[in-house]
């Protein structure tokens, strides 16, 4: 895997980030407090064995990482990136820049940069296509999956939930974190849900003798590996886990309200579904793809997937439709209703692996991919399928070796952003693409329809007949394959 990567990606809604972000602020009281809960420090587990060869006595230069960003907050030093840590130390001039625009996208980015992890919060500007890095937050752990939250965890107010801006994020540990977005500098999340119970750390060299790990009450055992936010009720999170079960949390009640046993592997995805709030789709290793309802989880509805999952999504329109891709390069088009038959669609795209797949909630459709190869395919899922394929619109190379994610901008329909092998994201106006321009544009309103003048990206028509005839190619090379395996078969009879 490479050692800089970005593993997911989240778009913030225009509205919900506030324009000067909070500083993140402790007493000196609290930075000692913090400095003695050694469960804070997720670090330290792994360097206990370090922890015991040293003197109590050592010096600070000794410290774990995550105690001496502590002691730089005490001592109101820089940290690593260069940045102030107090926003009232900025300039006039700085300031103005820091802050977010109503009109700026924000985009959550949970990144891996050797072994450091952290989530990136990036502004972009639709007008300039301007991208940048605004702040970060350190994780403890390499992160799988991140949401975006609307509303502030916990917290009710006149029996409605309060407008807030936060990311959830799931990792190799068993337990789900949710950060505020609107500070910065922050040192730990706004909650954490399920994980590890904590451990005596005052018998250090009698842990390593705990060998059976104890947690918290409905909490996952293993990595959670996927999230999904209800968008009818946002307090409802989803999540699926390497411990082959499917959860349900209610962010107000900060507990597992649901756990679902319907997997004996793995589960990579958990999805809800965007038209009916108690819908269920959940995928996992067992080579099962399964449909429900979370009020009649004894009735699941199955698809024998066809070769391992990488990622699956549902139609945002249509809501009865199921795309997903699998680590050997194939898309897949379901029916929902009838996820017992055949597919709509089912071709081989490329032979690795399509790493995501995500649809336009504002252009009915539109269909984008993201594969290790390195491009970005465009498909139309409302066109006429031929041959069990559907029909390859655009191809772009954004030349940054392996795409990781994929994901549609909510608020605006033909912006999609991807994260990359390099660490870097990459945002891709596609009204800039006279292909897809001319392709979809009669589908939505007309205040929403691009102007094909304006498109900068009008040669993309001779890379799309190549990237067809790849496609021709695979599929034929496939038939073959089958029809001398089966000539094969006959000669051994």
């Amino acid at each position: 895997m490479a050692q800089n990567l970005i593993s997911a990606i989240a778009w913030v809604s225009r509205g919900y980030a506030i324009k000067q972000p909070k500083e993140f602020d402790l007493d000196e009281e609290e930075i000692n407090q913090m400095k003695q809960d050694k469960l804070i420090n997720k670090n330290l587990t792994q360097d206990l064995g370090k922890i015991q060869e040293q003197d109590e006595d050592s010096s600070e230069d000794n410290l774990p990482v995550f105690c001496q960003d502590l002691e730089m907050h005490g001592k109101q030093q820089l940290p690593d990136d260069g940045y102030p840590v107090a926003i009232e130390d900025l300039s006039d001039e700085e300031k103005e820049d820091y802050q977010i625009k109503s009109s700026d996208a924000l985009i959550i980015a949970a990144k891996i940069e050797n072994e450091f992890s952290s989530l990136e919060v990036y502004i972009y500007e639709e007008e300039k296509a301007n991208l940048f890095v605004h702040h970060e937050i350190q994780l403890s752990a390499f992160p799988l999956a991140v949401e975006w939250l609307p509303i502030q965890p916990g917290q009710i107010e006149s029996t409605s939930a309060i407008k807030g801006n936060y990311a959830i994020v799931s990792s190799f540990l068993p337990e789900i974190e949710i950060w505020n977005l609107d500070v910065v500098n922050v040192l730990e999340p706004s909650l954490v849900l399920g994980g590890e119970i904590e451990q005596n750390y005052k018998k250090v060299k009698n842990l390593k003798k705990q060998s059976k790990k104890s947690y918290k009450p409905d909490s996952h055992t293993d990595s959670v590996l996927s999230l999904s936010l209800n968008s009818f009720k946002p307090n409802i999170l989803l999540s699926g886990s390497a411990d082959h079960t499917v959860k349900i949390w209610d962010l107000m009640l900060q507990k597992c309200v649901f756990t679902y046993n319907h997997h004996k592997d793995k589960v990579q995805i958990s999805k809800f579904n965007t038209k009916e709030e108690s819908v269920i789709l959940s995928g996992g290793e067992d080579g099962k793809l399964c449909l429900f309802d979370a009020r009649s989880p004894d009735s699941i509805h199955q698809h024998k997937m066809l070769g391992s999952l990488e990622s699956a999504c549902w139609d945002p329109i249509k809501g009865y439709q199921i795309a997903y891709s699998t680590e050997d390069g194939n898309l897949i088009l379901l029916d929902a209703r009838k996820i017992g038959e055949q597919p709509l669609a089912n071709f081989n795209v490329n032979k690795k692996a399509l790493s995501s797949v995500h649809m336009s909630s504002g252009v009915p459709g539109l269909l984008a991919t993201t594969c290790l190869d390195g491009k970005i395919r465009v498909f139309d899922t409302d066109a006429p399928i031929k041959n069990g394929q559907l029909q390859l619109i655009s191809s772009y190379n954004p030349k940054l070796e392996s795409l990781y994610c994929g994901q549609f901008y909510q608020d605006s329909p033909w912006t999609y952003g991807c994260g990359s092998s390099q660490g870097e994201l990459f945002v891709w106006d596609m009204q800039e693409s006279q292909q897809i321009v001319n392709h979809f544009s009669n589908r939505v309103a007309p205040e929403q329809r691009p102007k094909v003048e304006d498109c900068t990206s009008k040669n993309t028509d001779d890379l799309c007949m190549k990237e067809r005839e790849e496609i021709q190619k695979m599929e034929q090379e496939d038939k073959e394959d089958i029809e001398e395996g089966g000539l094969q078969e006959e000669e051994d009879n």
